[in-house]
Formats: C-alpha cells, structure tokens, sequence
C-alpha cells in the first residue's frame, strides 16, 4: 500500500473534554451526606432532592451558625467562545482556567476560600471551594458560606504552557523579597497535531465454495453426482482517498504559584452577613520575579522571589446577581431568600492602579520595598 502525507495546520483538542459551565450550577455541601442518611429504597432522584435540601439549609442556618455568605465574581470564560480544535487558543483557555486567587483569614490560617473558573467546592476537593455559581455576560459569580473575619489575598496561582518549568538558578546570598515569592512547578500539557493521509484502495479475498454437478443422465437430463468446488473473489473494503489523522504531543509547561507577604486587596465580615465583594483575577502573565533570584527548593519546585503582582479587578453589581439568580427556581427557595439581604462590601484595595491592560477590567499592581 502507498503512503503519502499531506500536511495541514496544526490544530488541538483537549486531552480531556472541557465542560464549561452552565449558567447556575449548585455545588456539594460542606459535609458529605452518609448512605445511612438516605432510605434505602430511594433513586438517584430522591438523594439529589435529599441533598438540595440540605445544602438549602445550610444558607438558611448561616446567620444562627455564625457563618457569612460571600459571594465574589470571577471571570466568565464562556463568553470567549474558545476554538478547542486549535492549540493556540486551547493553550490560552487553559491559562485562564487555571487561574485562582486564595484569600485567607488573618486570624485563622486555615480559614480560606479560593475564586476561580474551576474552584466548585466539588473540583477541588475542600471546603475552599464555592457552592453556588451564575453567569451574567463575562462575570461568573461564586457564592460561598465562610467564617467571619479579616481576608486578604494570600495568593495567586496559574499554569502556564509551553514554556521551560524551571529557570536558571542565581547565587548565593538570594535576599528574601518583601512582597513574597513564587514557586514553579513542572506540568505537562497534551496538544493534537490533526491532518490527513492518503491511503489506497484496500481488498479482501473471500472463498466461495459451490457444488457442482459433475454426471447427467443422458435420457432425461438428470444430476446423478456432485461434486465441490471453490474460487477466490476479491472484494473492495475501502475506497481509495485521503483519511483525518490526530497526533498527541505533550508540551512542556509550569504551574506558577505567588505567595504574597504584602496586602494587595482586603476586606472584613461579621457573622451573619450576606455580602457582595469585587474580585481580583490572574490575567496571565501576572507577576514579575528578580532576576537571578530563582533557585531549587524540592526535586520538583523552584523558588523565585516577587518583584511584581499585577491583578485585574472584576467589578460587582448587587442588580446583576439578583437579576439572573433566582435560586428557587433550582430547587434552594432558602438560598433566595438570604440572597435578597445582599449588599455590596467595597475592598480596601492597598495596590495601586496601573497603566496595564486586560479585556477583563482595570489592572492593579503592587511591587517589592
């Protein structure tokens, strides 16, 4: 058989599907419901109803548990109508669905909450995540129930493909810097190469056997025996013509994490509240590190120390959540009702304005001393 190669753009699918999220979608409560919990004779159908309604209740019990029901806009990257059939664009979706910021409370380390496109308390594993999530144009707002408090911004996170996981290590004497420092991570990411290929005409040769009649009665014509016989007949199983091709190849990329020792953007919550916040979100590439201050800290992780952040503020609107979440019509009449107290808490924003630009909203920066 003849091969030939004709070659066409290189073009991508992602290595796992990519579902991009509906308008609202309700995430898993705090704590996992047990098998017990449930009758035994109830489907899938009753345990979803079962669970709605608890999660239901944990809105409706925030203000009695001393909890703060937040919730903070992120960016929606539905509105970008992503090609995933081309690896430019796929490796661009990617940056900034990886992106996510991390706020901790500063009285209690291990109270935090995180804020991104994939951060669903089910995705991620944890109580950081949020519960419940609406679009409205290119904001994604995420609601969350935490403990009150002082949150700041303790970091930042995003994976950057194609690109060298590690950079060249500095010196001795790397002075720590005083806006923090970042890690990097190695991370492999799978682009698909798609063309054609010619193929020719492609046969098979099947055996027909048939039985013959080998002696006729001369007076009347009659078969007195037989016998058998077989012939080869080749058949055509495929026509000749050019046939898609996909080729996997694996990239080489990093996960960049900042850990912040400044105050970029703050905010504080009583318990009880119903708050709406802005948000800040990684619009890749993000941060700034000194030069030749990198240097190996595990087998797999490099640090590098912080020169620069630079964030986008996404902006919220109270009319903009209550006009597309109506959280009864998905089974949490409770939730709505709590949503109806939101008000609107503005940051102390400590970074300042800068002269960067991203679709997304205005960017801020803070530098190291």
């Amino acid at each position: 058989m003849i091969s030939l190669l004709r070659s066409l753009s290189p073009v991508a699918v992602m290595a796992a599907s990519i579902s991009l999220l509906a308008g609202c979608a309700p995430i898993a409560p705090i704590q996992p419901i047990a098998q017990t919990d449930i009758m035994q004779d109830s489907g899938p159908d009753a345990e979803a109803i079962e669970l709605q309604k608890r999660e239901d209740q944990l809105f409706a019990d925030a203000k009695s548990t001393g909890k703060v029901v937040l919730v903070v806009p992120t960016a929606s990257l539905d509105s970008l109508n992503t090609n995933f059939q081309n690896n430019d664009s796929t490796m661009e979706f990617l940056k900034l669905r990886s992106a996510v910021t991390e706020w901790t409370n500063t009285q209690d380390s291990t109270a935090q909450f995180k804020v991104g496109y994939d951060t669903q308390k089910t995705a991620i594993g944890s109580p950081q995540g949020s519960y419940f999530q609406v679009v409205f144009g290119r904001t994604l707002y995420k609601i969350y129930l935490i403990d009150p408090g002082h949150y700041t911004i303790s970091g930042v996170s995003y994976d950057v493909p194609r690109t060298s996981a590690y950079e060249p290590p500095g010196d001795h004497g790397i002075r720590a810097s005083s806006l923090g420092y970042i890690t990097l991570s190695p991370k492999s990411f799978a682009e698909y190469d798609r063309g054609e290929r010619w193929e020719d005409a492609s046969y098979t040769t099947d055996t027909v056997q048939e039985e013959r009649c080998t002696a006729v009665r001369v007076v009347n014509g009659e078969c007195v025996s037989t016998g058998k016989y077989s012939y080869e007949v080749q058949r055509q199983t495929s026509p000749a013509g050019w046939r898609k091709t996909i080729q996997q190849r694996d990239v080489e990329g990093r996960t960049v994490s900042a850990h912040l020792s400044k105050d970029f953007a703050s905010f504080d919550v009583a318990a009880g509240e119903v708050v709406l916040i802005d948000g800040f979100f990684a619009d890749p590439p993000s941060f700034e590190y000194k030069e030749g201050s990198c240097r190996q800290t595990q087998q797999s992780q490099m640090r590098c120390e912080l020169q620069q952040v630079r964030l986008v503020k996404l902006i919220a609107e109270v009319d903009q959540v209550l006009q597309v979440l109506n959280a009864a019509d998905y089974g949490f009449p409770k939730m709505a009702e709590v949503l109806k107290q939101l008000t609107y808490r503005p940051l102390k924003v400590l970074a300042k304005k800068s002269t960067g630009h991203s679709t997304w909203g205005p960017v801020y920066s803070v530098q190291a001393d």
